[in-house]
């Protein structure tokens, strides 16, 4: 009886041990989740900057390159091989001067024969109208020969009928003479009707011929103005530009080969960040720094296309005023003004934001920096705007996180 009761108690204080010893392992892992993960560092590995509260500038710094304020493309109208180049690029040309030929020998080859064609076409329908002239001249030889019987019958019984009348002719005469007149006269009439009749339809059949004449010669005139599109020519007198062809190259329709630039003023072009797309606004202003001197600018236009992580916008001088000798291809820094000035608490700009994309930072406090949640707002070339979670005057870890950015604490060693 004592031996059962003793395996009993046994059995009681192994479960208890073993209930103590799973207790002991959840507190410590409770425990040790708590405790922030720490990571040591030395000093000079990473660039400590201070909280600053003052003026704000709302404002970009991007580079810009002068460009024509206007200009025209070169298009290929009809596509071939570069037969031959008569122009060069960054030359002067008027409108109207040929830059280049284009060979084609399947173009050129239909257009012979479609030309051959409209002029077969041509030339039968021209054929046809002077069927239908020889059909004229013919119906009036027709009518003039009625007119000279009817006369001719006319003065036969007209001198049938004073014999007769004198009593001198004879009666057989005078009745076949009457005869012969009547004949004639309905005749002539009937000429004349059928002539008019015709002539109606021959006018309309001569006029829809020299319609389609008319419309084969336009063809024809298109066509041969077509085979013309072999010959590249300025679409404006300018400078000319892009313009980097080579012999036996080829081109394809509607292919864009440069572009003219018309010499009547210029413009700024900028490559920016797509991240300002929807903070930049045609008539944002700006200067423009160039040789001690500033020069007022205002954006014009927005180029929506995002290519490579940029857009495009257009900037032109708000004034006369503009740097001197300007060129087409310089370069230019401009500071655009996004917004008024502010009084704002910021930190200077640094490589930390691309790894906490601004949502939090490493506040230094003695021998340690310590992970803390941040919000911040608009940014320049300088700073980034703090709309909550620092202070005026605290230190905060700007330079890179990379190697630390998954730990909360940091010790700094010096």
């Amino acid at each position: 009886m004592d031996t059962k009761l003793e395996k009993k108690q046994s059995k009681l204080k192994i479960i208890l041990i073993i209930s103590a010893i799973i207790i002991a392992v959840i507190l410590f892992s409770v425990y040790f989740l708590k405790q922030k993960k720490t990571y040591n560092i030395p000093s000079d590995e990473m660039q400590i900057s201070e909280v600053t509260y003052g003026k704000f500038e709302d404002m970009l710094m991007i580079t810009a390159q002068s460009q024509s304020l206007h200009s025209s493309l070169v298009n290929v109208l009809e596509g071939g091989m570069v037969k031959e180049i008569y122009a060069e690029d960054g030359q002067m040309v008027h409108k109207g001067e040929p830059l280049a030929r284009i060979y084609n020998p399947n173009t050129e080859f239909n257009f012979m024969n479609q030309e051959t064609g409209i002029m077969q076409q041509i030339s039968q329908m021209r054929s046809s109208l002077l069927e239908l002239k020889n059909q004229e001249f013919n119906q009036n030889k027709e009518l003039l020969q009625s007119q000279n019987d009817y006369n001719t019958a006319l003065q036969t019984y007209n001198l049938q009928k004073r014999l007769y009348d004198a009593e001198i002719g004879r009666k057989t005469e005078f009745d076949l003479a009457k005869q012969n007149l009547e004949y004639q006269k309905k005749r002539k009439q009937l000429t004349e009707q059928g002539i008019q009749n015709e002539n109606k339809s021959r006018n309309q059949q001569i006029a829809d011929v020299n319609k389609s004449i008319g419309q084969m010669q336009k063809s024809l005139d298109v066509l041969r103005n077509n085979k013309n599109n072999f010959l590249i020519l300025a679409p404006e007198t300018g400078r000319l530009s892009s313009f980097n062809i080579n012999l036996g190259e080829n081109l394809t329709s509607g292919q864009s080969i440069g572009k003219i630039d018309l010499m009547d003023g210029y413009k700024l072009v900028a490559k920016i960040d797509e991240y300002y797309i929807n903070k930049l606004q045609p008539g944002i202003k700006g200067t423009l720094d160039n040789i001690d001197q500033s020069y007022k600018v205002i954006v014009t236009k927005i180029l929506p296309e995002v290519k490579d992580g940029q857009f495009s916008a257009e900037l032109n001088f708000s004034d006369e005023n503009k740097p001197k000798d300007l060129r087409i291809g310089m370069t230019f820094g401009v500071k655009l003004k996004l917004s008024a000035d502010t009084q704002s608490m910021m930190i200077p700009k640094g490589n930390f934001f691309k790894d906490s994309n601004g949502k939090w930072v490493f506040v230094v406090k003695g021998n340690k920096a310590e992970k803390r949640n941040v919000t911040l707002g608009r940014e320049n070339t300088l700073y980034y705007e703090v709309v909550s979670g620092l202070k005026n005057g605290e230190k905060v870890i700007t330079s890179d996180y990379t190697d630390y950015k998954n730990y909360e604490i940091l010790e700094i060693k010096k």
